[in-house]
């Protein structure tokens, strides 16, 4: 397995330096590489790059969902706390997209607060 997380760790770390690269060039020749991804060979390797992290996600989905839905598992806690962080920051990108709403959403706040609530629980088990 630490092979396997190895090559994890190389192909997210990849991952990153592709979607920077992208978006360096996009903001800096965005015509350019607007052009270049729609020549035909650029977008049918664009087409297949995103089939495969499609269905890696998926798999990656159903996988932790397998294997962290257990309830003694403490890597699910993670997955949830991570979800609920995730979650956060979208609606805080969604208020701040509607700044004339003066107070926080409510999801937002309950969101902030379950995740506190999960990182306290987790300092107290260490």
């Amino acid at each position: 397995m630490d092979q396997t997380l190895t090559r994890i760790r190389l192909i997210t770390e990849e991952l990153y330096l592709v979607r920077d690269e992208l978006n360096k060039r996009a903001a800096i020749q965005p015509a350019e590489l607007s052009s270049a991804l729609f020549a035909s060979d650029a977008s049918n390797e664009l087409v297949a790059f995103k089939a495969a992290v499609d269905e890696l996600r998926q798999f990656l989905w159903h996988y932790l969902n397998e294997f962290l839905g257990k309830p003694e598992n403490a890597i699910g806690d993670r997955l949830r706390e991570y979800q609920m962080r995730r979650a956060a920051q979208l609606l805080r990108a969604l208020s701040a997209a509607h700044p004339y709403q003066i107070k926080p959403h409510p999801l937002e706040a309950a969101a902030q607060d379950a995740i506190r609530l999960a990182e306290s629980a987790r300092a107290s088990e260490k």
